[in-house]
């Protein structure tokens, strides 16, 4: 019924916490290859950014990549402004290490409450004991975690809540998202479905819920901008599948009328934008086509580029448009081997040769 092709080139970023001795917190993207726990998906990378910030403040787990974290001699600059504690030089043992993961995670599980009664019961323990300095430390990691829900939960609650709007423009479409997990606020993305035609929101919000929701796992909570005919089969089929009530709501007030608005509102703009960004592009497209004199518009432009440094280390990369724009799958990146130092000629040669030797030996 709904034939809308949800087309995003873009992985979703995660947050991830490695499986080894000293586990390390980092920004992930693309196949989970590496043995850990992953944390999202995130609306954006600029989400995970400042969650990243935030849990080296409050945990001061490690940030960096093993073959750096063996061979350390001394602490880094990271340690000495706050953000590890590091366990790079035995500065931290590794029980209270691992003691910092463990509620880390707790923390990207959306279970904060229960962490910070944890803290709080700790706190009083230190405090008997007379361990003053101790006592502080996690006093000031509670009020750190207080400062963050204060700051950034949803009616005061950690909801749990994906706010949608669509903007339309005849067949061209704009879903913007905008998730909160845990009550705190992830950040906002926009996708532009191919409508295949169609020009009704409902029904492209429709194909987007079911095809989106389909790799996801959905919230507790959908807010849409607009009802939709299958609310309550998508509401069952999402609760079955999450093992978890889900509810879709359409008419809404209060802070959540107010996201909605803010969602709508974003969408607009970033369908605006696509559309001046796309009308830009074929004016561009129209103009090569009528220098080069061609009898019809390019539907595929390969671009290459030659860099080194004095010479040296040099690298060609190759970018690629087709009709709609950058096509950044498809972008490629060839290290420069065998030929005199700074011959741009022979690097661009190479570059070609292998770019294009498959398709003619095939």
């Amino acid at each position: 019924r709904y034939n809308v092709l949800l087309r995003d080139d873009k992985s979703y970023p995660y947050v991830l916490m490695t499986s080894e001795a000293w586990p390390r917190i980092a920004m992930h993207r693309g196949p989970r290859a590496v043995a850990g726990r992953y944390f999202g998906p995130y609306a954006s990378v600029g989400a995970v950014r400042d969650t990243l910030n935030l849990m080296h403040k409050l945990f001061r787990l490690r940030s960096c990549e093993d073959s750096v974290f063996r061979n350390r001699s001394r602490p880094c600059l990271q340690h000495q402004i706050g953000r590890c504690s590091a366990p790079c030089v035995g500065l931290v043992p590794a029980r209270d290490y691992a003691e910092s993961v463990r509620r880390s995670a707790l923390f990207l599980e959306g279970r904060s409450d229960e962490l910070t009664d944890e803290l709080g019961r700790d706190m009083e323990a230190a405090s008997v004991r007379l361990d003053f300095e101790d006592a502080a430390r996690i006093r000031d990691l509670i009020a750190g975690i207080r400062s963050l829900q204060a700051r950034q939960y949803v009616d005061g609650r950690a909801a749990d809540l994906d706010v949608l709007a669509i903007a339309m423009q005849g067949a061209a479409a704009c879903v913007l998202l905008l998730a909160f997990r845990d009550g705190r606020n992830l950040g906002t993305r926009a996708f532009f479905p191919q409508t295949r035609g169609s020009d009704n929101p409902e029904e492209v919000l429709t194909a987007f819920i079911s095809q989106y929701y389909g790799e996801q796992t959905p919230p507790r909570e959908i807010v849409l901008d607009r009802d939709l005919p299958d609310r309550e089969l998508f509401e069952q089929a999402f609760s079955a599948t999450g093992e978890r009530r889900v509810q879709i709501k359409a008419n809404v007030r209060g802070e959540r009328a107010g996201y909605v608005d803010m969602a709508r509102r974003n969408a607009e703009l970033a369908l605006g934008t696509e559309l001046t960004s796309h009308a830009a592009q074929l004016a561009r497209a129209e103009a090569l086509r009528d220098l080069l004199r061609m009898p019809s518009l390019p539907q595929r432009i390969e671009c290459f580029d030659i860099s080194h440094t004095m010479g040296e280390a040099t690298v060609a990369s190759c970018v690629v448009f087709d009709a709609q724009g950058p096509v950044r799958g498809q972008y490629r990146r060839y290290n420069i081997t065998g030929i005199t130092e700074g011959d741009d000629y022979a690097a661009m040669n190479q570059a070609i040769a292998r770019r294009f030797r498959r398709a003619v030996e095939g």
